[in-house]
Formats: structure tokens, sequence, C-alpha cells
């Protein structure tokens, strides 16, 4: 249900994202996607990729400020680095953890 629930989040924000025009709503949208982050690559790692689409079309948004592009870019990073992690620990399970 956790992850149902992360997908409908994650498609509303990449429906919104193309409509954003002001530093503000970009601000709110970071805030969701800094705050669903570690959920959702636990749970939903299938949703990484949309996230990501999310982040570089906020990069690329002329109403995004310098500290959301910094934001962004640590959000960016911090996806890489929980999905690596992820997926480095499912490997190890499937293999008996070995």
């Amino acid at each position: 249900m956790l992850a149902s629930a992360m997908a409908a989040v994650v498609a509303l924000l990449s429906e919104i994202v193309p409509m954003v025009s002001t530093a503000s709503t970009a601000g709110k949208i970071i805030s969701i996607l800094v705050e669903i982050v570690p959920t959702l690559v636990k749970v939903a790692q299938d949703l990484v990729q949309p996230v990501k689409n999310i982040i570089a079309a906020l990069q690329n948004n002329p109403a995004t400020t310098a500290e959301q592009l910094a934001t962004l870019k640590e959000l960016d990073a911090k996806v890489d680095a929980d999905f690596e992690a992820a997926a480095t620990a499912a490997q190890v399970e499937d293999s008996g953890g070995q």
C-alpha cells in the first residue's frame, strides 16, 4: 500500500512539475521529494527514475533558485547513493548474506 501511495505522489508531481512557474512552488516540490526519497528507495525502487526525471525537470526550470538547484543536486546524489545501497543490500540478501 505504501508503494502505491508513493507511486501516486510521484505521478502527481510529474504532472505538476511542467507547470511550475514560481520558486515557491518549486521549493514545495523539492521539500516533498526530500521527505519521500528515503522511504521510496526502500519500498518502491521502480520509482527512482521518475523521481530523477522530476529532479531534472526542476533543475531545468527557470523558476528554480540557485539555492534550490544546490538542494536538487544534493538530492540527486542522495537518490543515486540510496538506490545503490538498496541494490547492494538486495544482492547480499539474495545471495544468502554471503
